[in-house]
């Protein structure tokens, strides 16, 4: 260091680095164990055995077992929210042409979970998970998703009921389809959702465009 030069302060270099990884394989354990076990049977003890970390490195970066899944959870909905943003930011040339991006991506993002999902849904009315709690917020946040895209889209929004009882139907059939179906299954049941979807917020020209186009047929099994 050259003469009159400050001091560095802060951490070592690379510690930040490190700690970092450490945290993040903390979390990818416990998102593990969450999945296995939900929030009831997610012990610290399980989590050190599956990131191979001490105990005292478990607290150096969390507070607490509710704390680990309070971020998990919170992640997972940031990620589907930030699907279905990036999703209506595409430039399409009809409303309705998301729906197979928007379905199709929902229903592989839900497969990638794993045993999460299966936890997600069973924890929906456990009033004691971070699930349940931040379940009507998540859902109000797709609503807004949707509201703003129908409006950025030139389309009058549907009603907020409507809105609302969509989410909660691509909720139920996505958990359904990553917990009881085939992956070979998707398209049978993104022509349900899409069918869900025109229902809720399509108007008489979008049915009418749809039965005219052989994809949208297909897509939503409405072929003879």
């Amino acid at each position: 260091m050259s003469e009159g030069a400050a001091p560095r302060r802060g951490r070592p270099p690379g510690k930040t680095g490190k700690a970092e990884e450490t945290r993040a394989r903390i979390l990818l354990a416990a998102r593990a164990v969450y999945g296995e076990q939900g929030s009831h049977g997610t012990t610290v003890q399980r989590i050190l055995k599956e990131a191979g970390v001490s105990r005292p490195t478990f607290y150096k970066y969390f507070a607490s077992v509710p704390e680990v899944i309070e971020e998990i959870v919170t992640a997972c909905n940031a990620e589907v929210e930030g699907l279905f943003v990036k999703v209506f930011a595409q430039p399409q040339k009809a409303f309705y042409d998301y729906l197979p991006i928007a379905l199709s991506g929902y229903l592989n993002w839900g497969r990638s979970l794993g045993p999460l999902m299966t936890t997600r849904f069973r924890e929906l009315h456990d009033l004691s998970s971070p699930v349940s709690r931040h379940r009507d917020a998540h859902n109000d946040r797709i609503v807004n998703i949707l509201h703003e895209a129908m409006v950025q889209h030139g389309r009058t929004p549907a009603d907020v009921l409507a809105l609302k009882t969509l989410v909660q139907g691509i909720e139920h059939l996505g958990y359904q389809f990553c917990a009881e179906a085939e992956h070979t299954d998707m398209p049978r049941y993104i022509a349900v959702m899409s069918r869900l979807c025109v229902s809720m917020l399509g108007n008489r020209e979008d049915w009418e465009a749809m039965l005219a186009s052989p994809f949208f047929s297909r897509l939503m099994a409405l072929e003879d």
